[in-house]
C-alpha cells in the first residue's frame, strides 16, 4: 500500500491563537469553529466534489478540489463545503440542482479518499483490511428523502457498499439503510438492510462501513451489520472510500436538498495486523498541571506514526508524531464530561489503524 505523505499533523499546530474558537459544552469532540474544515479532520487524502462547475454556476461538470488545497485550517471551505459556527461540524450542503459529475444525473459535495494524493487509481484491495468510521446527522434532505453519506466505491464498477439516510415525512423520521452490491455492475443483485431506526432529523448517529479478506460489512450506532462474502467477480478490482452528501435525484430548486454535518470521520487500512493497543480512556488531566501520555501500538512494519483525523485533545494539550499527548490544560478544557478525539497510526508501508481517545479535564 502506497504511504501517506510525510508532515506533522496538520491540526495540531493551532495553538494559543485559537483557543477561544474552542467548543464549550460540545457534546461530540474539541473542533475549532473557526478554521476550515481541514483543521479539524485530516483531509490530506480526500478530494472533495462539489455541485458547482468552474463558471460558479450549476449548469457545467462539477468540481473536483485537491487534497492540497482542503487540508489545513486555511484550506478549501465554501457555501458547500465548510466549518459549522456553531458547533464545528464539517458540513456538506448539497442542493437538488447542483452541478454533476462522473456520469451520475444526480449532485453531491462528497469526499474521496485519495490513498496517494496525486493518484486516483491508488486504490485497495478487498482481500485485505480496510475501515470507515463516522459520527454525523442529516438536517436536512431532498423531496425523496435520501441522501446517501457513506459508500466503498469501486475502482472503474458500482459502489460495494452504499449507506444512506432515508427520511418518512409522513411519520417525521428516517432510517439509516446500507445497500450491498452483489456484482461489480450497478444493479441487480443487491440487497438492502435497515441498520438504524426511528433517526429523526437532527438526531446524530453513527455508521461503519469495513471490507475484511472479502467480507463487506455496514453497521450503524453499533448494531448488527449487515454483512456479505463478496463474490468472485469482484477479485479483478479495487476501492476506495466516500463521504458526504450525494443525492439520489435531481431537480431545479436552488433550495431544496441534503445537508450532513459530521463530527468525526475516520478512514483506515490496518492491515499486517497493525493495531492500537493504548485504552481508549486515558489518564484524567487537571488544568493548569503538565499532562503526558503515550498512544501505543503493536504489528505493522515498524516506524510508527501518529496524526490527528477527527478533533483535538482538550485545549492546551497536543499530540506529537510519536504518539505523545502533553502539554498544560487550559482552564477551558474543564468539563464534566470527558473530551475525545480521533488518532491514528501509520507505519513504514503506509498501514494504518485510527482509535478514539478521550481525556477528562477537572478544575
Amino acid at each position: 500500500m502506497q504511504a501517506f505523505p510525510s508532515r506533522a499533523v496538520s491540526v495540531q499546530w493551532l495553538g494559543s491563537a485559537l483557543c477561544g474558537c474552542l467548543l464549550a459544552g460540545n457534546a461530540y469532540a474539541d473542533l475549532y469553529k473557526s478554521v476550515a474544515p481541514g483543521g479539524n479532520f485530516a483531509l490530506e487524502n480526500w478530494n472533495l466534489t462539489v455541485p458547482q462547475d468552474a463558471d460558479g454556476g450549476t449548469e457545467g461538470t462539477a468540481l473536483t478540489v485537491r487534497p492540497d488545497q482542503l487540508s489545513g485550517p486555511y484550506g478549501y471551505k465554501s457555501r458547500w463545503f465548510r466549518t459549522d459556527a456553531l458547533d464545528g461540524a464539517m458540513t456538506f450542503w448539497t442542493p437538488i440542482n447542483g452541478a454533476t459529475a462522473g456520469g451520475s444525473s444526480s449532485p453531491r459535495a462528497e469526499l474521496r479518499e485519495m490513498l496517494d494524493p496525486s493518484n486516483l487509481s491508488m486504490t485497495w484491495s478487498g482481500a485485505g483490511e480496510s475501515v470507515q468510521d463516522a459520527l454525523l446527522k442529516v438536517t436536512q434532505v431532498p423531496p425523496d428523502g435520501i441522501v446517501i453519506v457513506g459508500q466503498v466505491h469501486g475502482y472503474g464498477s458500482a459502489p460495494l457498499i452504499m449507506v444512506y439516510y432515508r427520511y418518512d415525512a409522513a411519520r417525521q423520521t428516517g432510517r439509516v439503510v446500507a445497500k450491498l452490491q452483489g456484482l461489480p455492475e450497478q444493479g441487480p443483485p443487491f440487497t438492502t438492510h435497515t441498520l438504524a431506526s426511528d433517526v429523526d432529523l437532527g438526531e446524530t448517529f453513527s455508521y461503519q462501513m469495513r471490507v475484511s479478506k472479502n467480507l463487506a460489512t455496514a453497521s450503524a450506532n453499533g448494531g448488527q451489520p449487515a454483512r456479505m462474502a463478496l463474490d468472485p467477480a469482484w477479485n479483478s478490482h479495487t476501492f476506495y472510500f466516500k463521504a458526504g452528501a450525494y443525492l439520489h435525484m435531481h431537480g431545479d430548486s436552488a433550495s431544496e436538498g441534503a445537508r450532513v454535518k459530521f463530527y468525526r470521520l475516520a478512514a483506515s487500512h490496518p492491515n499486517e495486523a497493525l493495531a492500537v493497543t493504548s485504552a481508549a480512556a486515558l489518564p484524567n488531566a487537571r488544568a493548569g498541571q503538565p499532562y503526558l501520555a503515550r498512544l501505543q501500538s503493536s504489528g505493522g512494519r515498524g516506524g510508527a506514526t501518529w496524526r490527528l483525523v477527527s478533533g483535538h485533545p482538550p485545549a492546551g494539550l497536543r499530540l506529537s508524531r510519536d504518539g505523545v499527548v502533553s502539554g498544560t490544560p487550559r482552564s477551558s478544557a474543564v468539563s464534566a464530561t470527558a473530551r475525545w478525539f480521533v488518532a491514528q497510526v501509520r507505519d513504514v508501508s503506509g498501514n494504518t489503524q485510527h482509535k478514539k481517545f478521550s481525556i477528562l479535564v477537572g478544575g
